[in-house]
């Protein structure tokens, strides 16, 4: 694959990664301000899954498997996102419990939900710090990609 073909490819990825991104942040950061309904909370729980390494290692990751029910004008939704974007699974057993321990069963919860669409919902307003990280990442996506062209 010639070098320009990379360091183009690089640069796109790297900007369409942090523009989606911004996105991301500007609706966590948004959601700070959007209506709260009450909920509750109908399913809490660590899930894992087994994660295979290049080096053929095994390592387990995590995440906290949250679903609550709330209601808007008499509709009755469900949503699983504690912020926005989902952080996902990751390396760390004791964030996911404690994500978990945060939001047991039963509990009654504050949902922030998008007005123009319902459906889109959070329990933690803001962005998370994993957001700010894979923006810095884009960037340097596209800055190696700058640099491949401007030396090739």
């Amino acid at each position: 694959m010639p070098l320009k073909l990379i360091s183009l490819l690089l640069i796109a990825i790297g900007i369409a990664g942090f523009c989606w991104l911004w996105r991301q942040a500007q609706l966590a950061n948004a959601a700070q301000d959007w209506p709260i309904a009450a909920g509750a909370v109908e399913r809490s729980k660590v899930e894992w899954r087994q994660r295979r390494g290049g080096d053929h290692s095994d390592q387990r990751e995590y995440r906290a498997d949250i679903v609550y029910r709330y209601q808007v004008n008499g509709q009755t939704y469900r949503a699983g996102n504690i912020r926005i974007p989902d952080a996902g699974f990751g390396g760390s057993q004791t964030l996911a419990q404690d994500a978990a321990g945060r939001y047991p069963v039963g509990a009654a919860v504050q949902v922030r939900y998008n007005p123009a669409k319902p459906q889109q919902a959070c329990l933690e307003a803001g962005a998370h710090w994993s957001v700010r990280a894979g923006q810095l990442l884009t960037l340097l996506f596209a800055a190696a990609g700058a640099v491949l062209l401007l030396r090739g």
